[in-house]
């Protein structure tokens, strides 16, 4: 008897826990179904998640497999390319066709930027329409000609510096960390000047790397965790940006006349504009965007070069035709010119492909996140105020239809490829285009450009993958051109 009333006690239990298991992961659907439930809202299918956490767990579950990710959803809910979630703290519409993307990323009116708040307080930033505007003209000159071209002879004498001091050491060393040195350096040369001490540089560095990674993790405030540290690196940041500032206003004092060539001064240019009436901007706005802009100012770059590097020491063939384009252009030089110039990037046709199939490979993990400030109509739904887009861009570069064997990379593929619009986005499009996209492709070439001709890798762990590339152990070794 004994024995048959602990069984019904434990299948009782049982039951209860699987009830109770299917309530609390239907309630937060159920919640938002009743909310919404007015005829005014159409919201796609989809699932809610678990009460507070949503699908956030859920999402970092897949550890960056963005395809078995969507691929939960379409397998459930149909091929429709858009399904509700709950993701990052926000009821949210997960997007995966182009056409879709393309016109959420263009349309500024009511669409706002969609960082998750934990971000946005790493980066100093808001989501707002016109703080966006703000942040996008104070940075712009960083995409004009006559800065890059400014810029080409420090970027070419970083690149090759720092190259040679990898050949030159016997020491393996980890790439990606080692190549975000000089991308790095580059951009904060362009962000704030090469006058800056170099102690205030590395301080920067370091600080910004701890932000970054604060920026990837979950986001739980408690000491000894990644987001608390970036934080804490995020009030160092603010401290070094400051006494920068403050440094950078004596000297122009001094030199009323001083050349105006970094972001900085132009930021700084705008507290002594009359003609913006007093709306100039204030140091703390300047630090901010200073965050803001090295927040994600060379990391990618860094990123890209590694992958691309890596992915052409891997497929020989790829790796000898982009250093026969590099080689023509050596012996179409004029005998007067001593190295590489900044028109002869416009000649690397074949390098542009590398670069693209890489930006192409490399962006399959990206998400873009909006949030909508009205009530949105789109594809027959009409979606709440309030709600994120949750744009994966896998679901596109990694679509047999749009790339033939996506998985390969193969730099030939862009000799005659023709996509539709909104199929090849890595630095977004419209309005809210990076500022900084036209300064990545060029550090990238130069890097490709000296790395074909003089360098090769020892990979001593050859079996890392390559996307992530983490962990990646190498020599560089020094070559006959």
């Amino acid at each position: 008897m004994e024995y048959y009333n602990l069984a019904f006690f434990y299948t009782i239990l049982a039951v209860g826990i699987l009830t109770l298991y299917s309530l609390l992961k239907r309630a937060n659907g159920w919640y938002y179904s009743i909310k919404f439930s007015s005829k005014k809202y159409i919201i796609p299918p989809g699932e809610m998640g678990w009460p507070f956490i949503g699908n956030t767990f859920f999402f970092f579950s897949f550890a960056g497999d963005h395809g078995s990710f969507l691929s939960y959803f379409s397998t459930r809910f149909g091929p429709g390319g858009m399904y509700k979630a709950h993701i990052f703290g926000k009821p949210s519409i997960i997007i995966t066709k182009p056409e879709t993307i393309r016109k959420i990323l263009m349309d500024e009116e009511n669409i706002d930027r969609g960082m998750p708040e934990y971000i946005s307080k790493l980066a100093g930033i808001t989501n707002s329409i016109e703080e966006d505007k703000r942040i996008r003209r104070s940075i712009a000159p960083i995409k004009s000609h006559g800065l890059l071209s400014d810029y080409f002879d420090c970027i070419n004498d970083v690149v090759r510096t720092t190259f040679d001091k990898y050949a030159a050491t016997e020491e393996s060393f980890e790439f990606l960390t080692e190549m975000r040195k000089p991308t790095f350096e580059v951009f904060m040369r362009i962000l704030i000047g090469g006058e800056v001490a170099k102690e205030l540089f590395d301080a920067v560095f370091k600080e910004n790397n701890l932000l970054m990674s604060g920026a990837h993790s979950l986001p739980i405030n408690i000491p000894g965790f990644a987001y608390n540290k970036a934080i804490k690196a995020r009030r160092e940041l603010v401290k070094i940006f400051q006494q920068i500032l403050e440094e950078r206003k004596a000297m122009i004092a001094k030199d009323k006349a001083m050349l105006k060539s970094n972001i900085i001064d132009m930021m700084l240019d705008t507290q002594d504009d009359d003609d913006n009436e007093g709306k100039g901007l204030s140091d703390e706005k300047i630090i901010n965007m200073l965050i803001f802009a090295s927040f994600g100012g060379y990391e990618p770059v860094a990123l890209m070069a590694t992958k691309a590097i890596m992915h052409l020491e891997k497929h020989p063939d790829f790796l000898h035709k982009a250093k026969e384009e590099q080689e023509d252009i050596i012996q179409r030089r004029p005998s007067s010119n001593a190295g590489l110039n900044f028109d002869e990037i416009r000649q690397m046709k074949y390098l542009s492909k590398v670069i693209n199939e890489t930006l192409r490979i490399a962006s399959s993990k990206t998400i873009f996140l909006k949030d909508t400030n009205t009530p949105y109509n789109i594809n027959g739904y009409t979606i709440p105020k309030g709600w994120k887009f949750f744009a994966l861009l896998w679901s596109i570069r990694m679509d047999p239809d749009i790339y033939a064997k996506p998985e390969e990379f193969n730099p030939s593929r862009w000799d005659d490829l023709e996509t539709k619009p909104g199929c090849f986005l890595p630095f977004s499009i419209g309005p809210r285009m990076c500022p900084g996209s036209n300064l990545a492709r060029l550090q990238i070439s130069v890097i490709l450009h000296y790395f074909l001709l003089y360098y090769r890798l020892e990979q001593l762990n050859p079996d890392i993958k390559t996307d992530p590339p983490e962990n990646c152990l190498v020599r560089f070794k020094k070559i006959s051109a």
